[in-house]
């Protein structure tokens, strides 16, 4: 078997998003991105009671004692717990954010909901590759179960054709869809949920939402979009601003000349990943204008930190 690359495609899964977006549907977009990415990301990292052992972590207040590593104790006087990797495939679910907000792009740019699709279809490809079963579900207008986690064949056309149809409306939050989500789950699984998390309480009740999942153990990956514009990496013309889910607010800034502008943003998402984090649950900070495959390799290394 030759290992020559073929650069045609090394060049197209590294293309930035807006020219990614160019080679056609879904389908070709997430095959170009996955085929772009490392080889072995599609492996559980699912940390359950199965056989294979896979390292060992601090003792938390609810975990089960047969799973303390006595010896360990004697030695260090710490209490650890032993962690195995599941033997059985994962029941996985996408939650998409498709309110009003994930509608905003940079000039010349695809939105943030368009960004989203693109690497809920490519995480999608992966975890069907590796034999999990994939759901989807959406927040916009209202909660939306829109497939139930399924491997079987065919599921990745059924689900990128819901992903090719999603479009932003509505202002609802994450926690009713996580909720639902959580009923329909059978064993405790992953969800992904891709979501700017601009919402109008600072994103309380879907830090309640995703406590409840991770604190029956499920495992909760938070990947965040958001636009260079948005994070006051890009400059911004003098105008009227608005929240596009809170439209009658207009606010006149001139965010260029406003030196403290990415420092509030900054702040404000870092308080944000702390209260994440602090449930044990994985936050990826994500730009729209970086390729996907960067997003996927960030996933990695927070994973792997």
């Amino acid at each position: 078997m030759s290992n020559v690359k073929d650069p045609a495609r090394s060049q197209a899964a590294l293309l930035p998003p807006h020219l990614l977006d160019r080679l056609g549907g879904l389908e070709l977009v997430a095959r170009t991105v996955v085929q772009g990415f490392v080889a072995g990301l599609h492996r559980s990292p699912y940390r359950g009671a199965g056989r294979e052992f896979a390292g060992h972590r601090a003792y938390q207040q609810g975990d089960e004692l047969r799973h303390i590593d006595w010896r360990l104790f004697g030695r260090s006087d710490r209490l650890f717990v032993r962690e195995f990797r599941e033997d059985a495939n994962l029941q996985a679910y996408l939650v998409v954010d498709a309110t009003l907000s994930m509608g905003y792009a940079e000039p010349g740019g695809i939105t943030k909901l368009r960004y989203a699709a693109i690497l809920a279809a490519a995480l999608a490809h992966i975890m069907l590759g590796s034999g999990d079963a994939v759901g989807l579900a959406s927040f916009g207008a209202r909660p939306r179960l829109h497939l139930p986690a399924r491997s079987r064949r065919g599921h990745l056309h059924d689900l990128l054709l819901e992903l090719e149809r999603l479009r932003p409306e509505g202002t609802s939050s994450a926690a009713e869809t996580l909720d639902v989500v959580g009923n329909v789950l059978r064993r405790r699984g992953r969800i992904v949920l891709i979501s700017d998390l601009l919402e109008g309480d600072d994103g309380q009740a879907t830090l309640d939402a995703l406590g409840r999942l991770r604190a029956r153990g499920d495992e909760i990956i938070v990947l965040r979009p958001l636009t260079p514009t948005e994070a006051g990496l890009a400059p911004a013309s003098p105008a009227r601003y608005y929240d596009p889910e809170v439209p009658d607010r207009p606010v006149p800034a001139v965010p260029a000349e406003d030196p403290g502008f990415a420092r509030r943003v900054a702040e404000d998402y870092a308080a944000l990943a702390t209260r994440l984090r602090e449930r044990g649950i994985e936050y990826v900070p994500l730009s729209t204008a970086a390729p996907v495959e960067d997003a996927l390799r960030a996933w990695l290394a927070t994973r792997r930190s």
